[in-house]
C-alpha cells in the first residue's frame, strides 16, 4: 500500500536568453532624450495645423492663415516644451494645473477661431482644462515613486 513510487522526473530547467533583459518592476523607463523635443514640437505643429486649417475655412486667405498658424505652432510648442522640462520639478498638484491650463487655452483659442462668443469659448476651454487638470492630476498620484 505505501510502497515507495518511481521517482519522478526533474524538473525541466529553464534556459538562460542573456540578451533577455527586462526592467525592474520598480524602475521607471526614462524616455528617450529626443522626446524632449519631438513631442512639443509635434504638439505644436498639430495645434498650428488645426489653426491655420479653421482660419482659412472661415475665408482667411491661406497666407495670413499659414502665418497664425506658425505663430500658435510656436507658442505650444515652447509652452509644451517648458512644461515638459520644469514639469517633473512640480508638486503633482502644480503640474497637473500647468498641463489643464495650456490644454484648456489651447482648447479655447481654437473653439473662438471658429466664430464663437467669447463666453462660450471660455467655458468650453475651462471644462476642457478641468477635464485635462482631473485625469493628469489621476496619473501623477496613481504613478508616483513613493
Amino acid at each position: 500500500m505505501n510502497a515507495p513510487t518511481a521517482p519522478t522526473a526533474a524538473p525541466a530547467r529553464h534556459r538562460h536568453h542573456p540578451h533577455l533583459r527586462l526592467p525592474h518592476p520598480h524602475v521607471r523607463a526614462r524616455p528617450h532624450p529626443s522626446a524632449s523635443w519631438v513631442v512639443p514640437a509635434t504638439l505644436g505643429v498639430l495645434h498650428g495645423g488645426w489653426a491655420m486649417f479653421i482660419t482659412h475655412n472661415e475665408g482667411t486667405p491661406v497666407g495670413w492663415a499659414g502665418l497664425l498658424g506658425a505663430v500658435v505652432a510656436l507658442v505650444t510648442g515652447t509652452l509644451c516644451y517648458l512644461i515638459g522640462k520644469f514639469g517633473p520639478a512640480l508638486m503633482p498638484e502644480l503640474r497637473a494645473a500647468a498641463y489643464g491650463a495650456l490644454f484648456g487655452c489651447a482648447f479655447g483659442f481654437l473653439y473662438s477661431l471658429s466664430e464663437h462668443a467669447v463666453f462660450r469659448s471660455s467655458i468650453m476651454g475651462l471644462a476642457g482644462g478641468l477635464g485635462m487638470y482631473a485625469a493628469s492630476f489621476y496619473v501623477f498620484h496613481t504613478h508616483t515613486d513613493d
